[in-house]
């Protein structure tokens, strides 16, 4: 008699034991990881020390408030030179004529600016200003209006 070959299959009323699933990435999670990764690195690119002069039209006249810190740091403009200061964290600051977190007597300037949005100064006379946040006293800058 010819030998019968067993199949794996269940036989009626059998219930078939299933494996344990295989852990398998999660797709969405390292999307996510990787795309918090390239928001990180962008963040931290910003050079913190760079002087910027701001030519008429060029777009230089544009501060940003990225990893707490002003960039740039130190920026030339002529007299009549509006200057927009543009939140891009994720907690508030302010925008605030003096230094090291005080504001100077009788300041010209001293805005909250919450995240993702902006404030503007208009620089009408020449001089040397100091820029810096009320609530995070390391953030510093120096505006120059000539």
């Amino acid at each position: 008699m010819p030998a019968t070959q067993r199949t794996n299959r269940p036989s009626p009323g059998q219930v078939m034991q299933q494996r344990p699933a295989r852990a398998r990435p999660h797709w969405t999670l390292l999307a996510l990881a990787a795309s918090l990764m390239v928001v990180l690195g962008a963040c931290s690119s910003n050079t913190g020390t760079a002087s910027q002069s701001a030519a008429a039209g060029s777009g230089g006249n544009v501060v940003k408030l990225s990893g707490f810190q002003f960039n740039p740091t130190a920026l030339t403009v002529p007299v009549g030179t509006k200057v927009t200061f543009e939140n891009m964290d994720s907690t508030d600051h302010t925008v605030t004529n003096g230094k090291d977190g005080t504001p100077d007597a009788n300041a010209l300037f001293n805005q909250t600016v919450h995240p993702g949005s902006t404030f503007d100064f208009t620089f009408t006379k020449a001089g040397t200003y100091n820029v810096t946040c009320m609530i995070h006293h390391s953030m510093n800058m120096t505006i120059t209006v000539q």
